[in-house]
């Protein structure tokens, strides 16, 4: 198993609505749009994917410097950098692009266009990965030199691949800070990662006390994580929990997106009654 790179760097910035201006991690002077790609790719395919690199700093220039890495998700669904080359999964292989280094000046933007390069034959099929890493080296405010680093995560499915998300547990439990929350056990049997969205439905009687919504719950390829979801006031008496799920990353059909079939969960008698109605299932 590679070695992880001493950096973790979540998504850090995509582009505002509009086109006009980047959102980035509060102490950096860099944004890039898109953060996250997601292709399907035929063999022997290429591709071309622009992604645009901007200067934040309304007054200073930045030099930024471009390398390629492998990245795989971790438990919580954040992006875990290692080596270009060195994952089975790695895409790193298929990806060309420019000059390594970018000079901006204050706001400036500029873009790159990354070439991507699918073999005629696969060593394997389902999800490859590889993240365009952009990188900056700036002085702090108090003259300390300081690296900032953001990514474009692409995720690439090629061949024959599939996505198959399941709940394999659940429960019901309290946060750190004793809220109450659901925790779901995720597992995908798939060989392309799942991208689910959905909603939460907490009802007494026949009354809806809070619905709360999901969004880009990430359960990567041949993979499981575990997923905590705080609420926002606590549970009725003899609650009825809906949690209603939709797989809508599906990159190798063209069906869209896919609602996962229900299940229901009882606590075990004598403990809080709760009802959970728990999707299970996922691509076929």
């Amino acid at each position: 198993m590679p070695a992880k790179m001493p950096f973790r760097t979540f998504l850090a910035a995509i582009l505002a609505a509009g086109g006009a201006a980047f959102m980035a991690e509060a102490q950096g002077r860099i944004g890039l749009q898109p953060a996250s790609v997601e292709l399907e790719l035929d063999p022997g395919q290429p591709m071309r994917q622009v992604v645009t690199i901007a200067n934040l700093d309304p007054a200073h220039p930045v030099s930024v410097s471009l390398a390629l890495a492998d990245w795989a998700y971790d438990a919580e669904g954040a992006p875990v950098f290692t080596p270009a080359g060195e994952s089975d999964a790695s895409a790193a292989g298929w990806a060309r692009y420019g000059a390594p280094t970018i000079s901006l000046a204050p706001g400036q933007s500029k873009q790159v266009a990354v070439s991507l390069s699918t073999p005629e034959q696969l060593v394997r099929t389902g999800d490859h990965r590889v993240a365009l890493l952009v990188s900056s080296v700036v002085k702090d405010e108090t003259g300390q030199w300081e690296k900032h680093q953001i990514a474009s995560l692409f995720s690439l499915t090629a061949g024959q691949a599939a996505s198959h998300p399941r709940i394999s547990g659940s429960r019901l439990t309290v946060t750190a800070d004793g809220k109450p929350a659901i925790e779901l056990d995720l597992t995908n049997t798939g060989n392309a990662h799942a991208r689910l969205d959905g909603v939460i439905e907490i009802r007494s009687g026949a009354e809806t006390v809070l619905t709360q919504t999901l969004r880009d719950v990430i359960v990567p390829d041949g993979g499981a994580r575990s997923l905590l979801i705080p609420l926002d006031q606590p549970l009725p008496e003899s609650p009825e929990i809906a949690i209603r799920l939709t797989n809508r990353f599906a990159p190798q059909t063209t069906r869209g997106e896919k609602a996962l079939p229900a299940h229901k969960v009882k606590t075990e008698a004598g403990t809080e009654v709760a009802v959970l109605t728990l999707p299970v299932g996922g691509q076929n």
